[in-house]
């Protein structure tokens, strides 16, 4: 075994450690649509950017949500002109909000092209449309670099037996 500097208590200051030391910088943490989410209670998620100005300005609603709405019971309602699903922001049928809601789950710094599972997942903590999932492995089949970052779990091509050439016509 050879002594490193670690093993050198006496000579490393750990009292002070890194306490100010920052090695990220905050603009990677910062999204551009995304503020901060805060638990109000029960269920109830509130967050404040473009996108859900954008799905306020929305006001149309698929039958399911409408039927949701009307049965009251507990696990749909409408708060602050948004409805919330189960708790998650119920995203109304526009392609331009998807893509911006898809953009920012796969395509920013902090989340970096997670794949279709992964982005499923991130996207289900917050928001619900009907046909989500279809909606994240069509985008995802579509980007280029989560394309480039996707696995191959298949065996590679052995050496190619080329056959013999004919000595005759058939």
């Amino acid at each position: 075994m050879k002594a490193d500097i670690l093993l050198r208590k006496d000579q490393v200051n750990t009292k002070e450690g890194n306490k100010d030391v920052q090695l990220l910088k905050d603009k990677l943490w910062q999204r551009r649509t995304t503020a901060e989410i805060t638990i109000m209670g029960e269920n109830k998620v509130r967050e404040e950017n473009s996108i859900l100005k954008e799905i306020r300005r929305i006001e149309t609603r698929e039958k399911e949500v409408i039927q949701a709405l009307e049965r009251n019971n507990g696990t749909t309602w409408e708060e602050d002109e948004l409805v919330y699903m189960e708790g998650k922001i119920y995203v109304p049928n526009n392609k331009k909000v998807k893509e911006e809601i898809l953009k920012e789950n796969n395509d920013s710094v902090d989340v970096g092209h997670p794949g279709q599972q992964r982005m499923l997942e991130l996207l289900k903590r917050n928001y619900w449309w009907p046909g989500l999932k279809e909606d994240v492995k069509r985008y995802v089949q579509g980007c280029f670099k989560c394309q480039q970052n996707k696995v191959l779990h298949q065996r590679k091509a052995g050496k190619l037996h080329p056959l013999e050439i004919p000595q005759e016509p058939w």
